[in-house]
Parts: structure tokens; sequence; C-alpha cells
């Protein structure tokens, strides 16, 4: 949070200075963009790095520039979110014996979670009243298609009625895609982290590791050449960004293993089993 209002900051300097900045682009024109400059075929990217999880990096486009992304996608059923500790993404990996790990949620200048944390089912964190978004997994019920791997939804913060049935939530905000459109957001950079659900109820989890606009944030996870996400969620960012993915055994010869690193540890984590 720190960030996001440090770059404001700076924005709002380069334009009293007349310095022309990009970041005013329509998100129809950022959409527009990430499309060209994807690779014609996006689905191929997206490599197999352990059993159910999936992996794709490139430099997708922001305003001005290009910035490294890198993205996981699985089954609902593979997500948890992790509390009750301070660490780093690599040291959460390592104690929820996962294959990766990001960064989850805002939290105070004490390291107190802020929203609502739910991890097998259990409440560690009561719902803020904030205009953000949550994302949750709720258990299949019985004789449903998806009851073995659950469904993954995110909704608006006043749409979260009851958590009956939910296995895992995190509240964080802002939303960046609404039923596959991209969201118009504020003009701000930063380091970014989020977490959507595909329209074929695949979750998709993706860190940028460098300075990226909201409005080009949002625009990659709609394009149908980015992430291609029905929903989208952001997480905490700038500093907070980090990941830490160990492919599985079989395929260690043609994956390599990602370290993203922070600036601070962060109090919980989004975890793939």
């Amino acid at each position: 949070m720190v960030v996001l209002l440090l770059g404001a900051a700076a924005l709002g300097l380069a334009l009293r200075a007349g310095v022309s900045l990009p970041g005013f682009a329509t998100a129809g024109s950022v959409l527009h963009a990430l499309s060209r400059s994807s690779p014609p075929s996006s689905e191929a990217a997206w490599k197999h790095i352990a059993p159910g999880v999936e992996m794709r990096r490139w430099n997708a486009a922001d305003e001005g520039g290009t910035v490294a992304v890198v993205a996981l996608r699985t089954a609902p059923s593979r997500i948890r979110i992790a509390a009750g500790a301070t660490l780093d993404a690599a040291a959460w990996r390592q104690k929820s014996g996962a294959v990766a790990a990001l960064n989850g949620g805002f939290f105070d200048p004490t390291g107190r979670s802020l929203g609502l944390r739910v991890a097998r089912g259990r409440r560690l964190h009561p719902l803020r009243a904030a205009d953000w978004g949550v994302f949750l997994v709720r258990a299949g019920r019985s004789g449903e298609k998806r009851a073995s791997s659950g469904q993954a939804r995110i909704v608006h913060t006043r749409d979260f009625k009851s958590r009956r049935g939910v296995t895992e939530a995190i509240q964080c905000g802002p939303r960046l895609v609404v039923n596959g459109r991209p969201l118009r957001l504020k003009p701000q950079w930063a380091r970014r982290t989020g977490i959507g659900v595909r329209r074929d109820g695949r979750v998709v989890v993706a860190v940028a590791d460098g300075a990226m606009s909201f409005r080009a944030w949002a625009a990659l996870w709609a394009a149908r050449d980015g992430l291609n996400c029905r929903d989208a969620l952001n997480l905490d960012g700038g500093g907070s960004t980090q990941m830490s993915l160990r492919p599985a055994r079989a395929v260690a010869r043609t994956a390599q293993p990602v370290e993203i690193g922070g600036a601070w540890p962060v109090p919980d984590a989004v975890i793939i089993q």
C-alpha cells in the first residue's frame, strides 16, 4: 500500500512538471496492446510443472514498455490460504510443503492481516468493510460435477453473505476484472500480485516483477492472450510482491525454480499444493 501511494505521488509531481506520461490510455487501448504483443498461441506457453499445476512466464505489455510476469494455474482444490506467522514466500512454501507460495493480502503496521482470511474452513480474520473483493473456494455439493475440487469465485465485499461451505478465502482489492471486463482503475504503478478465476473454473495466480500500471494489470487479467480470467482480484503489491516455486522432480529438468523476492516478510500467503 505504501508503494502505491508513493507511485501516485510521483505521478502527480511528473504531471505538474509537464512530463508526458502514458498512464492515461483507456483500458480498451491497453487491452488491444496486450493482444498485439502477446504470442499468437498463449495456450501453448503454459507448461506443466507439477501434477495439476501449469506455469507461464513472459514479458507482458505495460503502458510504455514490458514487465516480467510469472503466472500459475490450477484447480481450486489446490489453493490454500496460509497464515499465523510472518514469513517470506520461500519460507511459506517450505512450511506448507507446497509447490508454490506467493504473498497474500494487505496488513497493518503491526503485521496483522487486514480483511477476511479463511483457511481450511476456519475464519482467521473477520470481513472488513471496504470496497474490495473476496476470493473464495466453496466446497462442491454432493453429486455436483466439481464436488471433489470445489468451486472458486470472486465477489465484492458487500456480496459476501455467508461463510457456509467456504474452505479458503482472502479479502483484498481492488477487483481487476468483473465478468470478463477489466475495471477502470487509477494510473498507479507498482509491482503486482493477483488471483483470478477463469471461465473453466481454474484458478490463476500471478506476479508482475516490475512496476506495472493498474490499468495494464487489469487488462492483462482479462485479455484472451493474457490470463483470460472471468474475474480477478488484486492482492498486496509493491514490496510485498513475492513468489517461490519448486517444480515437481519429474519436470525438474525442463522447469526451473522461481524465486521472486519481496522487500519484507508477509503475514499470510496463497499456497498451491
